[in-house]
């Protein structure tokens, strides 16, 4: 080796060492949180509360939750001049009549990555029909505001 110096098999991590690293980082699995269910929708609800962005505002790419793994997944992309004018999400904890979570429209200045959570307040209502099943769970939950 230039400078005089050798290579030594038994520096600071051995061989056997290291395999059994691997093998022991192997063998556990790792379990992320579950946006869904996981996150609790936090303190002040139904004034303030936790909700995760699904498509970034001026997105034309349709984002949405997989029950069943928790991330977020391509559902379609819209081909044409219309983008979704803020971020729309989830709040956690929730359901509605078509088993999904209550849907959120974040109104603000900029775009937020999907898969991320934020703290939203409630400025109004919207009820919405989605995919011909209307979401009823709004008209109990914001009776409490």
């Amino acid at each position: 080796m230039a400078g005089g110096g050798e290579l030594n098999s038994h520096s600071s991590f051995p061989h056997v060492a290291l395999n059994e690293r691997i093998l022991s980082s192997m063998s556990r699995k790792s379990v992320a949180a579950h946006p869904w269910h996981d996150l609790e929708i936090g303190p002040g609800a139904p004034l303030v509360f936790n909700c995760v962005v699904e498509i970034s505002k001026g997105s034309k790419v349709k984002y949405e939750l997989d029950k069943a793994s928790g991330l977020i997944k391509v559902d379609r992309v819209l081909y044409s001049s219309v983008v979704y004018p803020h971020n729309y999400g989830f709040i956690p904890r929730t359901i509605c009549e078509d088993s999904d979570p209550m849907d959120v429209l974040v109104i603000m200045q900029e775009p937020v990555l999907p898969g991320s959570f934020l703290r939203a307040r409630a400025i109004g209502l919207m009820p919405m029909i989605d995919q011909a099943s209307i979401c009823l769970l709004w008209v109990r939950w914001m009776t409490k505001l």
